[in-house]
């Protein structure tokens, strides 16, 4: 992440990433094919860290799915705060770096599948498919306000998300995948 905060996402190589973590070259192709297996490595580690921060509440069927869902997020947000500046520098590359999207799209619905499940919402099938890809886009709108929020408690991210996770409501009632406040 310190390369992709220094603006070099799109220009570095593996071999730098290893030089920077102390890493013998050598070792690489039996852990890493791509600098985009770092980015999949960095999303599995923040899942597993969501899952360990979330309060338990985040399954309860009495507290609303949409507050459930923001909850998770928020807490998305709050993980990946020690990487913001790297986050930020991966995705200023993407114009630079085709792949990053490849590969970084898959990784993004994967996560919001692990989301959906934290918080009791089907994630497989057509709908749930459906429902993880919503809820990326849900999340890529709030990415783009988190990295230009600077507020304590993340108020303005919290606010966006919240926004779209209505709409996103709404939508999943329109399209059948949902019941009116019962799942998203």
């Amino acid at each position: 992440m310190d390369i992709a905060a220094a603006g070099d996402w799109a220009s570095c190589r593996l071999v730098d990433i290893a030089a920077v973590v102390g890493l013998n070259p050598s070792a690489l192709p039996a852990r890493y094919r791509d600098k985009t297996d770092v980015l999949r490595v960095l999303a599995d580690k923040l899942d597993a860290e969501v899952l360990a921060a979330v309060d338990v509440s985040a399954d309860d069927p009495d507290i609303p799915v949409r507050e459930r869902l923001l909850e998770v997020l928020m807490q998305r947000f709050d993980t990946m705060a020690p990487c913001k500046a790297g986050i930020t520098g991966v995705l200023r590359a993407i114009p630079l770096s085709p792949s990053t999207i490849r590969y970084g799209v898959p990784a993004l619905v994967r996560s919001m599948k692990v989301t959906l499940d934290m918080v009791n919402i089907p994630s497989e099938g057509i709908s749930g498919a459906f429902r993880a890809k919503g809820l990326a886009v849900v999340f890529l709108d709030g990415l783009r306000v988190w990295i230009g929020d600077d507020s304590p408690d993340l108020s303005v991210t919290m606010r966006r998300l919240d926004e779209r996770l209505k709409q996103a409501e709404g939508i999943a009632i329109s399209l059948g995948l949902t019941q009116p406040a019962k799942h998203l």
